[in-house]
């Protein structure tokens, strides 16, 4: 059976929350090989810490620049989809965000 249009939009949806999340991940790796390099020897292995895009809006690297706006708009696209087509948080992979 061919899936709904539903199904399809909320495939599109997690797949852009799968694309926002690469995103963050190179900003931060950016991010951890030029401004925050200093941050290395401040972790332990095995430590946890948690980064927002805040953490990375006003670095100078006009590359992690570009990045937060991509990841900024990506963001914003994910949650209109889901608001013009009714889709709430439960049935899509949102805790990824």
């Amino acid at each position: 059976m061919e899936p709904t249009y539903r199904e399809q939009i909320i495939e599109t949806i997690n797949n852009l929350i799968e694309a926002r999340n690469i995103i963050f991940e190179q900003i931060l790796n950016l991010a951890m090989s030029n401004e925050f390099s200093h941050l290395k020897e401040a972790f332990d292995q095995g430590d946890i810490y948690s980064f927002s895009l805040n953490h990375f809006e006003d670095m100078e690297d006009v590359n992690v620049q570009k990045m937060v706006k991509l990841c900024r708009k990506t963001e914003e696209t994910i949650f209109m989809i889901m608001d013009l087509n009714g889709v709430n948080e439960n049935e899509v992979k949102l805790n990824e965000v």
